[in-house]
């Protein structure tokens, strides 16, 4: 996702958007810093430190604008690029890359956030109540392991059909998911199928399987 991103924002029309602008207060930038990145990504074909052309624009003095400047390439969100142009001289080019990779880590972090919150919403829903300061650490930390939402949301379907509102249940069948390489729910159902009918009563219902007495 986060190459992707970065393309895109290197090819598109500039436009000042939410992301962009909580990239730069993520990056606790200035006025001055903010100004200048802005600058740079609207002269994205050809960026450059035109500092006549800054101070025109955004009516800064120029020991401003050089303090900017070295500002955000300490921060490391532009490189400068040395390249030779038509003519054959060499040109002091910004490359904002690694603001673009900011930005598709905070793009990331934020729908991350959001399939959280629909994770933890969905099991106060089930469960009736507001989770625990523990619970909330549990879910966390089968999400940090990479257990994706849809596999978390099958095991506590799975804890509901058995009766079992906890977590230690659901983080026990979803500890025998993960040793079988499960990933999704439609795992789960490949593996019952591949089962012996006289282990499976009914193949095509996962949650008449009893997982924490597997042998496999």
């Amino acid at each position: 996702m986060g190459d992707t991103i970065v393309r895109l924002y290197q090819k598109q029309n500039f436009v000042i958007g939410e992301d962009i602008l909580r990239t730069i207060k993520k990056n606790n930038l200035t006025l001055d810093e903010a100004l200048l990145i802005i600058y740079f990504c609207g002269n994205n074909n050809h960026p450059e430190l035109d500092i006549e052309d800054i101070m025109s624009k955004f009516m800064m003095d120029e020991l401003s604008i050089m303090k900017a400047f070295a500002n955000i390439t300490n921060k490391n969100l532009i490189k400068i690029n040395m390249v030779k142009n038509k003519d054959g001289k060499v040109e002091e080019l910004i490359d904002l890359t690694p603001f673009y990779e900011s930005i598709a880590v905070d793009l990331n972090e934020v729908k991350k956030k959001d399939s959280d919150e629909g994770v933890f919403s969905l099991f106060e829903k089930e469960f009736a109540r507001p989770l625990s300061s523990t619970e909330f650490e549990l879910i966390n930390n089968w999400l940090d392991k990479g257990i994706s939402e849809e596999l978390i949301n099958c095991a506590l379907k799975e804890a509901i059909f058995n009766g079992s509102f906890t977590l230690r249940y659901i983080d026990a069948i979803l500890s025998e998911w993960t040793k079988k390489g499960f990933k999704s729910s439609k795992d789960v159902d490949l593996y019952l199928k591949k089962r012996k009918p006289s282990k499976v009563r009914r193949n095509e219902d996962l949650f008449d399987y009893n997982w924490l007495d597997d042998d496999e």
